[in-house]
């Protein structure tokens, strides 16, 4: 039997034997409370949950109640949902990880899926199997799970490791999530009636998949911002980060040079000095309320300008000077938690570089 690697804070789980031997069971630990006789939870749904602990939670299989049951729309298998969530330990009684704060954007989630595609999927994974085809949004779920459970199988991932390092799980440790099952991921708002001269939308199973310019006049020149939903939510302010859903293309292109539809949401920071976009995503965006649904037009001037954009394999992928068009489903918005004070430098000397960058990517090039 291992020995529990709960503490020091120091612990590296990359360094471990493999997580089949290294997360072995020891047992249930002498004072530790099985699932809820473990704590007591309070707080509405929407907000983050004040947790009254009895005791040490002990590391089990997966169990989850029901909290609250939601009123919102039904949910179905393979449905993608925004999930707002918080993950206390156990044994230290801290929170680990909360998409409450002010500072974190919300979780994704697909009903059903069986293969995470982020260490954060295998974090959450017990949530996911906890949420069941017929539930609703609105819907709060509590989960208890030991860390070898829930970690065991994926601490071969650097990725993995890393995020159970940061957070201070140990290998053993109880986990307590409680999550509020939000809204689906996409437009949530009123739509709007499309202004005349925007860019059609072609869809596959309510997807985007390219743009259809049909029939529409030139570029303008300028850039335009269309709503064709008007988000429900907060407003995003300069220097958030933002999570959308996004297809970019020109006018002469075939097919679109980028998109997040197929894959996962994608997360930059829009406006302010540490804008990870291009300048008419930043422009275009701050001002207006989660749930959005836009489509940009942006001119080369607040784009990528003269330099042509390529892919990995160097295939020119965005010719030089050209109009950029998006459609952006603006999901959340968080703010930016503030970076720590630097250590003062004991050398006088500084350097700086620049760098290039080929991906077509909008986080790729700067900023506003």
């Amino acid at each position: 039997m291992l020995k529990r690697l709960r503490r020091p804070t120091t612990l590296v789980l990359t360094t471990l034997i493999p997580a089949s031997l290294a997360l072995a069971a020891c047992g249930e630990g002498e004072g530790e409370l099985k699932g809820s006789d473990a704590f007591s939870l309070s707080g509405e749904v929407g907000e983050a949950p004040a947790v009254d602990w009895k005791g040490t939670l002990a590391p089990e299989k997966a169990s989850s109640t029901v909290l609250v049951e939601g009123d919102g729309a039904e949910i179905s298998d393979g449905d993608e949902l925004l999930m707002d969530f918080a993950l206390v330990n156990g044994y230290t009684h801290k929170v680990d990880y909360s998409t409450f704060d002010a500072d974190a954007l919300a979780a994704t989630v697909t009903v059903g899926a069986t293969e995470p595609e982020t260490a954060l999927d295998v974090l959450t994974a017990a949530v996911r199997d906890a949420i069941e085809p017929g539930q609703k949004l609105g819907t709060r779920i509590a989960v208890t799970v030991g860390s070898d459970v829930l970690l065991g199988d994926y601490l071969g991932n650097e990725a993995v490791a890393g995020m159970a390092v940061s957070m201070d799980i140990g290998n053993e440790d109880g986990l307590l999530f409680v999550a509020d099952l939000r809204s689906f991921v996409g437009p949530t708002g009123t739509e709007q009636k499309p202004a005349a001269g925007t860019p059609g939308i072609v869809e596959k199973d309510g997807v985007p998949t390219k743009l259809d310019f049909a029939g529409i006049p030139g570029d303008s020149g300028k850039l335009k911002v269309t709503s064709l939903v008007v988000g429900d939510g907060p407003v995003v302010t300069k220097g958030q980060q933002i999570m959308v859903n996004y297809l970019g293309q020109t006018r002469t292109g075939k097919a679109p040079f980028d998109e997040s539809y197929a894959s996962t949401p994608f997360t930059a920071v829009v406006g302010g000095p540490s804008a990870s976009v291009v300048k008419g995503w930043s422009r275009g965006l701050v001002g207006l309320p989660v749930g959005s649904r836009v489509i940009l037009e942006i001119p080369p001037s607040l784009g990528y300008g003269k330099e042509a954009q390529k892919d990995d394999q160097g295939k020119v992928t965005i010719p030089a000077n050209s109009t950029l068009y998006f459609v952006i489903d603006i999901l959340d918005a968080a703010d930016v938690e503030a970076a720590a004070e630097p250590e003062p430098s004991e050398s006088a000397s500084e350097s700086t570089s620049e760098s290039t960058s080929e991906s077509t990517s909008p986080s790729e090039t700067a900023s506003e």
